[in-house]
Parts: structure tokens; sequence; C-alpha cells
């Protein structure tokens, strides 16, 4: 049985290499997509921090090494589930 985090990466990874698949491909190129890695809570300061795996499509170059649309992305997929803390991304790539 998957756990409540995994299950919470494949709903975000879903609504982002799914329904914003048209922006994803546009930045990053054909057949690239995001995937969540991890995520860890600070109590201290109420924020989460998810670590984002872009992986490389069929072009790599400097304009997709473009970090911004993969912050936007999964800020607006997270703010239905929680909605009170504040979201920090920690982007890296994969081919």
């Amino acid at each position: 049985m998957m756990d409540k985090k995994r299950r919470l990466f494949r709903l975000i990874e879903y609504y982002i290499n799914e329904y914003k698949k048209d922006a994803v491909e546009e930045v990053y190129g054909k057949k690239s997509s995001i995937k969540i890695h991890s995520m860890s809570h600070s109590l201290s300061t109420n924020s989460l921090l998810f670590e984002v795996v872009i992986v490389l499509g069929e072009s790599i170059n400097e304009q997709t090494m473009d970090r911004e649309l993969a912050d936007i992305l999964v800020q607006d997929a997270l703010v239905w589930f929680f909605p009170e803390q504040s979201v920090k991304t920690y982007v890296r790539w994969d081919v």
C-alpha cells in the first residue's frame, strides 16, 4: 500500500505532467516531466521544502535550465493541500 506522502507526490506529479503538460514541454522540451523526490517540514518557520527533479526531454540547452516554471507549478498544486504553510522548492535536473 502506498503511504500518504508518496500518494501526495503522485497527485502533484499527475497534475503537473498531465494538466500542465504543454507548459512543461514548452519550457523544458518534448518528453520532459517533473517529479517530486522528497518533502521536508520545518516546524519553526511553518514551511515545507520540496525537492523537485526536472527530467529533461529531447533538447537540453541554456533555456531549459530555468527553474521558475517548476517553482510556480509546484506552488500552484500545493496551495490546495497546504494553504496555511509557506512552500519552497529545491530544483535539480536529470536526463
